[in-house]
């Protein structure tokens, strides 16, 4: 497996064709100076075509790509946000029906994600709890597990939960306050949404993970001060999504989108909080008969062994439909054989700003 290509990327944020700060082309500076190799821009209920490509500067170059994050505008509240990447078409029109605009979507050749899944209500925000409320659904790609902004506000609420007193006033003053602390507010994805995934995995179904920023570059003004929170190349330095590609980039928009657009379907991928140390170079196998990556099925047999390897010593934990089957403190490697068949994944933590908190999120080898 040495001969794959890692790419870090991230597929989840916003320009002023929704609610977002910055346009595409500002975007892509962020994420050049950030390290990230590809982003998906996911502006609400519009799909922008004429966007995509490469775009460069003297530090480096992205490539850009055009996704779409969908919901019906007329629920209340606005949830069930469903991110698509690969349809290359509006797929708003679906969106009063979310089996409907899965189906469509998957029929377009696209992927559906449903983002946020689970996600806290802040009373500071308007909108309510935008995490996915229409079930059932089926046949979905996968999950977003973590968002960066989702988890924040989860961590708000947590926090204002706690306040003696309940003002609007003093609730945004320590609001602004702990925005300027985002690493003490990030401890890792929802557990309802692992544990969301572990049951489906259970139930024999492939469902991918993604991580993201869900960045919008949002500012905040109190009388003659305005700052923006979370700008997008903080964002991008956060939560992303590391691809294996069977092949380099080669400059060409449809080549290099086509491998972007697979690794993420296949899974071929982990999530990882590059904040706190970089993932790169994070690796999940298996081999038996055959050899596999993330996403990939190995057979079962005599011999077979899954092997993880981490790029700095952390808490490696190996887990099967959400048991814990194996684990190692403080170190870079483990190794396991396995005797069940199944869905493996990778959870990974280490201590940061005070905590211990998640760090990497691998997709699953499926040992059959």
């Amino acid at each position: 497996m040495s001969d794959l290509i890692e790419v870090v990327g991230n597929m989840h944020m916003h320009t002023p064709y929704s609610d977002g700060e910055k346009w595409h082309a500002d975007i892509a500076e962020a994420a050049i100076t950030a390290g990230l190799d590809f982003i998906i821009v996911t502006d609400h209920n519009v799909w922008v075509d004429g966007v995509e490509g490469w775009y460069e500067n003297e530090n480096g170059r992205v490539l850009v790509l055009s996704g779409e994050e969908v919901h019906n505008v007329r629920r209340q509240p606005q949830a069930s946000h469903l991110l698509i990447y690969g349809a290359e078409q509006e797929m708003a029109p679906y969106a009063h029906d979310p089996q409907l605009l899965i189906d469509q979507a998957n029929a377009a050749g696209g992927l559906t994600f449903l983002a946020h899944p689970f996600e806290r209500e802040l009373r500071l925000l308007p909108h309510g709890d935008l995490g996915w409320h229409d079930w059932p659904v089926e046949n979905f790609t996968g999950l977003e597990i973590w968002n960066f902004m989702s988890s924040l506000i989860g961590s708000f609420a947590n926090r204002l939960d706690r306040l003696p007193i309940q003002h609007g006033l003093l609730d945004k003053l320590y609001a602004v306050w702990m925005s300027s602390r985002p690493e003490k507010m990030v401890f890792g994805p929802e557990p309802e949404t692992l544990a969301l995934w572990d049951q489906l995995l259970s139930e024999d179904k492939w469902v991918t993970a993604v991580g993201n920023s869900d960045a919008h570059g949002t500012q905040v003004q109190f009388g003659p001060f305005k700052r923006t929170i979370y700008p997008y190349e903080y964002c991008f330095r956060a939560v992303n999504t590391h691809l294996l590609l069977s092949e380099p980039f080669d400059g060409d928009l449809d080549h290099d989108k086509r491998l972007v657009l697979r690794a993420i379907g296949k899974g071929n991928s982990w999530v990882g909080y590059d904040l706190s140390h970089p993932t790169k170079g994070f690796r999940f196998s298996g081999q038996s008969a055959s050899k596999g990556i993330m996403g990939q099925s190995v057979r079962l047999g005599s011999g077979a062994t899954l092997q993880i390897k981490t790029p700095a010593k952390a808490n490696i934990r190996l887990i099967r439909h959400g048991e814990v089957v194996a684990e190692a403190e403080e170190d870079t490697h483990l190794t396991y054989l396995p005797i069940e068949p199944g869905a493996y994944r990778v959870e990974c933590t280490r201590p940061f700003a005070g905590a211990e908190r998640g760090w990497i999120y691998s997709n699953p080898i499926y040992l059959k």
